[in-house]
């Protein structure tokens, strides 16, 4: 399993986190065509800068074509007065921005929950709806960019997994134009609920909210990570120095060997009932609700009636230990008098990542299991074996045909099916 690791003894912000990112390899190419394909006349900066005596990577940000009288991180995140129909300000432009833009579709639906989460916090603290929360024209620009770039990245990683130390959210008061609000801001410390943090180091934000939602977004697990092989590290620096604190975020990546310890959850729960069309055509609100709270599958289908109200059967899958909420959630925003729940037996193929040493070097492999230890699959990297091919002018599947040998020769107990 792919792990990333963040290690937030300074907290994070998304320029510190691009600046990581890029230390830690993702191509500098990728991160600057995700800025040309959000089409607002955005430039990124990439400067390495000696920072603590480590050579760590600095990311900006700027918006040549909008006149400001401070830096973007001056204004406030939100406004009070309304903006107009169509605004930058407005949640559902941001959305539609990203989602116009020519990034990875998996991209796309990060950012775009990034910002939803965040707005939504926001909506939550005011006490106001959602479609009333809206963004400061300049901050909104510079966020998007940070945002859309980190997830990009994020993206092309191909994190399995997403761990993060305790975080540094920073102390003191923040000035805004309606008051002065403590720190970290109600928004931030709303979306950071069951994340561990702490306060150290100078009294200011460590912390923006935009990155708390970023890490829940993620789904970011803050518990002691498993063993993790190391194969990357990247240091990005804030714009600033402190005298006791080191101001860049630390960004690992590695593999665990979960082939190896991966547990075995024999038991699910199906869960099903009966459902009207009314609460059919407002199920994707719900159908969220199940899935952030351990919902691992949901299947909602037409049922032959013989009276004229549509129904429908909804059938939930969790774990165990979900059951009670799961339950809970179908009871109270479902409207239902009913559940039907059994227990199952479950078997999940384990597949994991593996370097395989080849003429060509090395070659990361997705390899699957099952619980017996059988190999049933072994899948070379084909952007790394076309590449190779093209080089060597080999064919590819001879390419891949020995890769596929030497993992097996080197797992002398374990069979392929053919």
């Amino acid at each position: 399993m792919k792990v990333g690791y963040l290690d937030c003894f300074s907290g994070m912000s998304s320029s510190r986190f691009i600046g990581a990112l890029a230390n830690a390899g993702v191509p500098k190419k990728l991160l600057h065509d995700a800025v040309a394909a959000l089409d607002i006349d955005a430039h990124l900066e990439l400067v390495t800068i000696r920072r603590n005596n480590i050579a760590t990577t600095r990311a900006h940000v700027s918006l040549p074509s909008i006149e400001r009288t401070a830096p973007y991180y001056d204004f406030p995140t939100f406004l009070q007065s309304k903006p107009l129909k169509g605004s930058i300000q407005l949640l559902s432009t941001i959305r539609a921005m990203i989602m116009g833009a020519a990034i990875p579709f998996k991209a796309k639906e990060l950012a775009v929950n990034t910002f939803t989460y965040l707005a939504e916090a926001e909506a939550k603290i005011r006490g106001l709806p959602l479609e009333e929360v809206h963004f400061h024209e300049i901050r909104a620009l510079n966020t998007i960019v940070g945002i859309t770039v980190s997830c990009v990245a994020c993206a092309w990683l191909k994190i399995d997994k997403w761990y993060a130390s305790p975080l540094n959210v920073g102390s003191g008061l923040s000035k805004r134009p309606q008051g002065s609000i403590p720190i970290p801001t109600p928004t931030t410390l709303a979306l950071l609920q069951d994340a561990p943090i702490f306060a150290f180091g100078p009294q200011r934000e460590l912390l923006t909210s935009t990155c708390a939602a970023l890490l829940r977004a993620l789904k970011v697990d803050y518990s002691l990570p498993p063993p993790i092989r190391i194969c990357n590290i990247g240091y990005g620096a804030g714009r600033r120095e402190y005298d006791d604190l080191p101001n860049y975020l630390r960004f690992c990546v590695g593999f665990t060997n979960d082939h190896k310890t991966a547990p075995i959850i024999p038991k699910i729960i199906i869960t099903e009932t009966e459902i009207l069309s009314d609460h059919a055509e407002r199920f994707d609100g719900i159908r969220q609700q199940l899935l952030d709270h351990g919902a691992q599958n949901i299947i909602i289908s037409p049922l032959l009636c013989l009276s004229e109200q549509e129904t429908y059967r909804l059938a939930v899958t969790c774990f165990p230990a979900q059951t009670e909420t799961i339950h809970g959630i179908m009871f109270r925003e479902l409207n239902v008098q009913n559940l039907h729940w059994r227990e199952e037996n479950f078997e999940s193929l384990i597949h994991y990542d593996e370097l395989v040493p080849s003429p060509w070097g090395k070659i990361m492999v997705r390899v699957e299991q099952l619980l017996n230890n059988k190999i049933i699959g072994i899948s070379p990297d084909q952007n790394k074996c076309q590449q190779i091919a093209e080089q060597h002018n080999i064919p590819i599947d001879q390419i891949v045909a020995t890769v596929r040998s030497i993992l097996l020769s080197r797992k002398k107990s374990l069979t392929m099916d053919d």
